[in-house]
């Protein structure tokens, strides 16, 4: 999708966006955008109608993720990585191993291809869950054209991420805890989870005087690194079980962990997370973004470059009843221009031409007028003349086979000097009747007669070799003709300095 495009990240105290522009070589970020939020303007889609205006920022091309667990995580097999045969077979497969029926839910697939063929990532989520997110948004004139998870909209950060694999990037937001996991070829496995986050700052309100909208060094009162290890413990335990998780899957130990989202960023998080799972963490890093973005703008970036890359085999919940019906203005944005020079160039090329055309038009007829004025005068005993250059032209050509007729091959003998030498080069024994001698060509004489034998035809080619004025004698054929007698055909080729 060329143009500008949109990822919105919506937590429940700031809403991010990352505006980035897709060209045909290369993808450009234009824009990061940090607003802070209350509840009730979460419930008020106000806010978002002002973001975006004040920031002429495309209402349809964005991309958002659905912001809750979703009812199930599927993996699929297949012997093939081709996406137009899996979309044929993908949902019968979905049903033969589901518990529920897929008719009811709304799924779709990430496809990740592999040697041995492909894995359908299918992810299942509540129809009204799609339902009351587009209710937020579209409110505010938003219409999101690509609603995915964002787990698996992390694998658009692939080429970004720097660190051995097996590689997982934990995403610690204010809505859920995600995990994608990484190996050499880009996303593999995902997961996430809304409850760790939901008891965190449950903990949070159990202690007295902790704000759980303060992220700084103090969120955790006086209680200090207790009250951390407290309320931090469900997403700890939930980050050890999916990495014991994940490396059973892929047999392997992983290599590097990665840290990103709001609350990755609660000063004495990272060392606490090492120190837990004892394990060396780092930050995210997207050289676009820089150092104290990454954390903070990744998932909306991974949104705004999974939604513009969006082709088969990218998971999209707008699909039936909540496809996507919008207009593609930021690709009409891209083209408009291009397709209006090419409209321009088109017509001033076309003018030029036909331009051209009469100038050569009314030229052709002035030099007809003149030839017909000239014809008319070199024959004024022909009274209708339609077609001068013509009729010039075959007069032209009249006169000149006359000349060959009279003045014979330029450099070279008359028709009268062949007739001639032919006459004297055959013996005065031979019985030969002439039927036709006539010029083919500039230098080939054709004979065309009837004799007593055969070997009178022979007699007849070899007086015809010795002659200096022919440079080759050849016999076309010879045949029976009446009373015995025989026809015959020759060709002499003239010398063209005889």
């Amino acid at each position: 999708m060329y143009g500008r495009f949109v990822g919105l990240d919506i937590g429940k105290s700031v809403v991010r966006a990352c505006l980035i522009k897709r060209g045909l070589r290369e993808v450009q970020l234009l824009q990061t955008l940090s607003v802070p939020v209350t509840q009730e303007q979460l419930q008020n889609p106000e806010y978002l109608t002002e973001l975006f205006k004040e920031n002429s920022l495309p209402r349809g091309d964005v991309a958002v993720s659905i912001n809750e667990n979703p009812t199930s995580i599927r993996i699929i097999k297949f012997p093939f990585s081709d996406s137009k045969k899996i979309d044929q077979v993908y949902e019968y497969e979905l049903e033969s191993i589901s518990t529920f029926d897929p008719t009811e839910k709304i799924h779709s697939y990430h496809l990740v291809k592999n040697e041995s063929g492909s894995e359908a990532i299918a992810c299942i989520f509540e129809k009204d869950q799609v339902e009351t997110l587009l209710d937020s948004l579209n409110p505010a004139g938003i219409d999101p054209k690509v609603i995915t998870y964002s787990p698996l909209a992390f694998g658009a950060l692939n080429d970004e991420l720097e660190g051995n694999r097996p590689l997982l990037l934990i995403d610690i937001g204010e809505n859920e805890l995600g995990f994608s996991l990484f190996d050499s070829e880009g996303i593999l496995r995902v997961r996430s989870s809304t409850q760790p986050i939901d008891l965190f700052f449950q903990n949070l309100r159990d202690k007295e005087g902790i704000s759980e909208l303060d992220y700084s060094g103090s969120l955790f009162g006086e209680g200090g690194e207790v009250n951390r290890k407290e309320c931090t413990a469900p997403i700890v335990n939930e980050i050890k079980k999916t990495i014991q998780f994940f490396e059973l899957e892929v047999k392997d130990k992983i290599s590097t962990i990665l840290l990103s989202g709001t609350l990755s960023l609660i000063p004495g998080t990272q060392e606490h997370l090492s120190s837990e799972l004892n394990r060396e963490i780092k930050k995210l890093y997207i050289p676009e973004l820089g150092v104290d973005k990454s954390p903070l703008f990744g998932k909306s970036y991974a949104l705004s470059l999974y939604g513009s890359a969006l082709k088969s085999g990218y998971l999209n919940f707008r699909k039936d009843e909540f496809k996507y019906v919008g207009m593609d203005r930021e690709l009409r944005k891209v083209f408009m221009a291009p397709a209006v020079l090419a409209a321009i160039l088109i017509l001033v090329l076309i003018y030029g031409s036909v331009s051209n055309y009469y100038d050569l038009k009314k030229e052709v007829e002035e030099r007809e007028a003149r030839i017909a004025e000239v014809v008319r005068s070199t024959f004024p005993d022909v009274r209708a003349i339609p077609r001068p250059v013509q009729f010039m032209e075959s007069e032209v050509e009249k006169v000149r086979e006359k000349l060959n007729l009279i003045q014979g091959v330029e450099g070279g003998p008359t028709p009268l000097d062949v007739l001639r030498d032919i006459s004297a080069s055959l013996p005065p024994s031979l019985k030969l009747t002439v039927i036709e001698i006539r010029y083919e060509g500039a230098n080939r004489v054709k004979i065309q007669g009837v004799c007593d034998s055969y070997q009178e035809v022979t007699e007849i080619e070899e007086a015809l070799s010795k002659s200096e004025m022919f440079e080759s004698v050849n016999r076309d054929q010879t045949g029976s003709a009446v009373e015995g007698k025989t026809k015959f055909e020759i060709s002499v080729y003239l010398k063209s300095n005889a």
